[in-house]
């Protein structure tokens, strides 16, 4: 049984013994290759192409004699998908040629391409290839400078329009390159932006304009309170009523209660119809408009009862 056992994993030793060799004697890839190249392409490029894609004739441009190896072809695969296209179609050689190729010798030059675009594309599978630094282009800088200052500037209206590469993309490093008056306008750009910028006493702020002078700081501050009480529409008429009711609380049966309390209800600022309500029973405004609005406030009804004809005075 000892044996047999022996005998079985000595078999089995062996096996893997024997596909390690054979697979240590299997040519890579790139070997098997160059052998067909010298062997199968190189004859048929000799007696079917170099008479017309030769050093002395070059047919549409495309020379076919420098070819020694297959690392000059992987650098120039555009050059060989054209040969490939052509040889694919049968228009190549010409119908005209003196030699014409069998079909098997043309299936095993087609092979033979394919099979080194398929050894190129597993090789470096994975790989983008050369990736080009860039700049941005003209709407990817719009869109940083408006996301970074909150302000929509466009700074780049003044910039040449980006080209475009053949694939019709402008965000290519092939297509955005960078010339010397492109940088000027860059720089102009930049000046452009900082006009825009406005200290605070805490940190910084960018304008809608520029604010370069006295007067623009001016006219930013006046538009940033414009803008507050645009977005916070008050209505006056509901803080004349709330004042009203809160000044005749105590005939309203609710000594107790606060501005606080009448705010919360008719849903308005607690601060703020505290300081309407000072306003309004102030005696410290004895001429001008807010003494003007304190006597007609105190025209509403005495009445605390009439809620209405209250609510028409404070409209």
């Amino acid at each position: 049984m000892k044996i047999r056992t022996t005998i079985l994993l000595l078999l089995v030793s062996l096996s893997f013994r024997s596909a390690t060799i054979a697979a240590d004697a299997t040519p890579p890839p790139e070997a098997t290759l160059e052998r067909r190249y010298a062997d199968v392409v190189q004859p048929f490029l000799k007696t079917h192409c170099l008479d017309c894609h030769g050093k002395k004739k070059q047919a549409g441009k495309l020379d076919l004699s420098g070819y020694s190896s297959l690392a000059n072809i992987l650098k120039q695969q555009r050059v060989w998908e054209i040969v490939l296209e052509r040889l694919d179609a049968e228009e190549m050689p010409p119908e005209d040629a003196p030699r014409q190729p069998t079909e098997s010798e043309r299936k095993a030059v087609i092979e033979w391409i394919r099979a080194v675009r398929t050894f190129e594309a597993e090789r470096h599978a994975g790989d983008p290839g050369l990736v080009l630094a860039r700049r941005l282009s003209n709407a990817e800088l719009d869109y940083t400078i408006r996301d970074l200052t909150g302000v929509d500037l466009r700074p780049t209206r003044e910039f040449p329009v980006d080209p475009a590469n053949e694939a019709g993309f402008d965000n290519s490093g092939e297509s955005l390159t960078t010339s010397p008056a492109l940088v000027k306008k860059q720089l102009a750009a930049a000046r452009l932006v900082a006009d825009h910028l406005v200290l605070k006493p805490r940190g910084f702020v960018f304008a809608p304009h520029p604010v370069v002078t006295e007067t623009d700081r001016d006219k930013y501050c006046v538009q940033r309170i414009i803008d507050f009480y645009q977005r916070h529409k008050v209505d006056y008429a509901e803080y004349f009523l709330a004042a009203w009711r809160l000044e005749h609380r105590a005939a309203l049966g609710r000594p107790a209660a606060t501005h606080t309390d009448f705010a919360a209800e008719a849903k308005l600022s607690s601060k703020y119809l505290a300081t309407v309500h000072d306003i309004l029973t102030s005696l410290e405004f004895e001429s001008g408009s807010l003494a003007t609005l304190r006597e007609a406030w105190r025209t509403l009804p005495a009445d605390a009862q009439k809620l209405d004809d209250a609510q028409r005075g404070s409209e």
